[in-house]
């Protein structure tokens, strides 16, 4: 009896456990399921890249920052590149080309530059709709961030080391992308004796783009200028400290082709290269083909002022950027629409006001447009349902250089009927003496009557109530002088 006892018992005991470590190990794999595996293959590198050889004392090193993969990432950073400060200093930081809709952000200190950047041409939906959000770059090969230029000096020797020491967080539209650091670079620098360089690290056309992109190696460019431009400032950086560099041109420049022309002797005296680069200095500031389009579709074309025809009082010349067009316009303090000489096709060509905000184009019309401190007013017809008080006649004003049409009360008040440039339309004073302009409301005469009449029945009143007030003190005071000095009575 005790015996099967004993197996009733482990029997029993025995599918407990069986099922207790049945249901641990499916736990186990539920979770192990459930945990994202991380591949390192996944994770954006960020490495460091420099092909300079032969390097020595005075040299320049163009090291490159790159990602091995760009993933539609919006945003990065910050990325800190490191260096050897003791061998070499920091010159200058170049965005990659790959990213021109980024905005970087470097700061930097002894041997290392941070460096962030945001994707400002992201398609990002302030809903959070996914669907509709984008960003502009994708790649699946290499892409370079930025390009850091450093010198090394005189005194360096050995080897100098690049790297990068953290790598920030790397966003795609608001979600983290995996991202660590990948290789460093080691440079030795083993060259003794003068240079033989007479490359240039960089060439910088201040206010204009070279074509092609530079190259060391490549020696002859182009770039043109606005009709405005009559200088440029030429930036080379010499391939090593010691170079000697003679630039010759870049003056008074004619309409046309312009030659700058920049010699390099390398430091040892022997080798030499020229570099040229032809700027030409456009006669129109127009750019080719450029062309307008505003609110309601109609298409305007840019035309060069020309130089006979009158520019408004107060305005004067700049340029702006208008459809990724770099155009000339004419603004005025305080008016938000500028001044644009534009054809449309059918009427003459002619000055048209144009808002950016609005997308809005409109004709200016000089004799029949007031420009005032603030606003553009155009004269507009009255209104069939606003009637205009008696005392106001229809009248003209000439201020020498528009004639108004409006109208004028007895004491010389002249007023108008203008329209905004936002369409809306309101009466306005005319001050002859200060040549300005201010809103006018007209005063209603009958509340101006009913007010004098309550104000001549409360006179009365207040009157009438001083009156009664008055003998009742009297009547009161007669009364207790009588009360106190009673009169004696006669026996």
């Amino acid at each position: 009896m005790r015996i099967m006892n004993n197996k009733i018992i482990r029997g029993p005991l025995a599918k407990i456990v069986s099922a207790v470590f049945a249901m641990l190990f499916v736990i186990s794999l539920c979770f192990t399921s459930i945990t994202p595996t991380v591949k390192a293959d996944s994770d954006i590198l960020i490495s460091t890249n420099a092909s300079n050889s032969n390097l020595g004392p005075g040299d320049v090193i163009k090291v490159d920052v790159v990602a091995s993969r760009f993933p539609g990432i919006t945003e990065f950073g910050p990325v800190i590149f490191n260096f050897d400060s003791q061998k070499a200093e920091f010159i200058s930081y170049d965005q990659g080309k790959e990213l021109g809709n980024f905005l970087l952000v470097e700061t930097q200190k002894d041997g290392a530059i941070s460096i962030s950047g945001t994707d400002m041409a992201a398609n990002i939906s302030p809903d959070g709709n996914d669907e509709e959000a984008e960003a502009s770059l994708y790649s699946d090969s290499p892409v370079i961030l930025f390009t850091v230029t450093l010198r090394l000096f005189p005194e360096s020797n050995g080897d100098i080391n690049c790297w990068v020491s953290n790598v920030g967080d790397f966003l795609s539209l608001g979600e983290k992308v995996p991202a660590r650091t990948g290789s460093g670079t080691l440079l030795p620098i083993r060259r003794t004796g003068p240079s033989s360089d007479a490359t240039i690290a960089s060439l910088k056309i201040r206010g204009a783009s070279i074509s092609p992109d530079f190259n060391p190696y490549i020696t002859d460019y182009t770039c043109s200028v606005e009709r405005s431009v009559t200088e440029v400032q030429v930036s080379v950086l010499a391939s090593n400290l010691w170079s000697a560099i003679v630039i010759d041109g870049g003056q008074q420049l004619n309409f046309g082709e312009n030659l700058i022309v920049i010699d390099v002797t390398a430091q040892d005296g022997m080798n030499h290269m020229r570099y040229t680069v032809h700027v030409i200095r456009r006669e129109s500031n127009i750019p080719e083909n450029s062309s307008l389009v505003d609110l309601d579709g109609n298409t305007y074309t840019f035309l060069d002022i020309p130089e006979e025809v009158s520019i408004p009082d107060g305005f004067y010349q700049t340029m702006i950027t208008i459809n990724n067009y770099r155009v000339p316009v004419y603004v005025k303090d305080g008016i938000t629409s500028v001044i644009l000489y534009l054809f449309d096709g059918t009427q003459p060509p002619g000055f048209y006001f144009y808002n950016s905000s609005t997308k809005k184009v409109f004709r200016y019309e000089p004799e029949s447009m007031v420009i005032n401190d603030s606003a553009i007013l155009k004269m507009a017809e009255v209104p069939s349902d606003i009637t205009i008080p008696d005392e106001f006649k229809p009248a003209t004003y000439d201020t020498g250089t528009v004639v108004l049409s409006g109208y004028e009360n007895s004491d010389g008040d002249f007023i108008c009927y203008f329209s905004d440039n936002d369409g809306k339309a309101d009466f306005y004073f005319y001050d002859k003496e200060t040549d300005s302009l201010s809103r006018y409301r007209f005063a209603d005469k009958k509340a101006e009557l009913l007010y004098s009449y309550l104000f001549d029945v409360f006179l009365v009143i207040a009157i009438i109530e001083a009156v009664i007030i008055t003998i009742t003190i009297y009547i009161v005071r007669r009364m207790v002088v009588e009360r106190t000095n009673p009169r004696a009575k006669r026996v």
